[in-house]
């Protein structure tokens, strides 16, 4: 690791569990401070759930990049379009910074203990500087190049995401219509061969028509039309993104923008008169 002593954990989108993970994985060699001045840090690390906030912590009047920064190692974990990345790499580089892309990826827990996985891309140097504070953070590693290629998977991520959640509040919305328990079919669906990581991960909640969650409708949607632009400009055929996205933005619409991705089922709930009242209460 780059000769790091000081840490600056910048943004809100990360839980405090993975501040907690990092700090004691740099217990002894380097100090952790959450938000503040990153004047004298030698790394500064930002997590961030949306551009809004990215832009104005990076790029904004103050910003990280405001100013000088010769010798910074500079790690973004956030999860962000190739176009604003590349606008960070490029003021990150004016400022003498070194940058790095490494979103994170949560997977299914174990032992109720969150496991996340680095989608990392930038110069190799820059990855060997940084691999120390990434093993802090992710039970595992994967370097996808040198540009903006990890920018990339997320979108993969995200198409599997909109999809997924699209799929299954039209399930739910149709089992409930033909007189199916609502909590069975959560429990049947959520042990079944197409309960996917992240059909577990909001089940619990779900059965009890929570609709909260860290991921945002409005975020998801934002994510959705990037990643429908680049199919127009790679002549992708995007049909099931499409439809997502559809559902997502008569989902924001109505108002649910800042409510969690699941928020689409009682969206669609209402659209087919089932359960108006979930609504009100999401």
């Amino acid at each position: 690791m780059k000769h790091v002593k000081h840490v600056v954990w910048l943004g809100n989108a990360a839980s405090d569990p993975l501040k907690e993970r990092l700090s004691q994985h740099l217990q002894g060699r380097a100090k952790l401070t959450p938000g503040g001045l990153a004047h004298d840090a030698d790394a500064v690390i930002t997590a961030c759930d949306n551009y809004v906030e990215l832009r104005e912590l990076v790029l904004g009047p103050g910003g990280l990049f405001s100013e000088k920064r010769a010798g910074l190692l500079y790690v973004d974990i956030s999860c962000i379009s190739e176009d604003l990345s590349a606008e960070i790499a490029k003021a990150a580089e004016a400022a003498g910074a070194m940058y790095l892309c490494a979103p994170l990826t949560r997977g299914p827990a174990t032992n109720d203990t969150p496991v996340y996985t680095a989608m990392v891309s930038g110069k190799p140097e820059v990855y060997e500087a940084a691999r120390f504070l990434l093993e802090g953070l992710a039970a595992k590693i994967t370097v996808f190049g040198e540009n903006e290629e990890a920018r990339a998977m997320t979108r993969v991520l995200d198409v599997m995401t909109g999809v997924s959640l699209g799929m299954w509040a039209e399930a739910l919305v149709f089992g409930e219509a033909v007189g199916l328990s609502w909590s069975e079919t959560v429990q049947v669906m959520e042990t079944s061969a197409i309960a996917s990581p992240l059909i577990k991960q909001h089940a619990a909640r779900v059965v009890q028509h929570d609709y909260e969650s860290a991921l945002t409708c409005e975020t998801l949607t934002e994510r959705l039309g990037a990643v429908l632009a680049h199919g127009r400009s790679t002549g992708v055929v995007l049909t099931l993104t499409g439809i997502a996205h559809q559902m997502y933005l008569g989902t924001v619409a109505s108002g649910a923008g800042e409510h969690g991705a699941t928020a689409v089922i009682p969206w669609l709930g209402m659209a087919a008169g089932i359960r108006a009242e979930d609504w009100k209460q999401a």
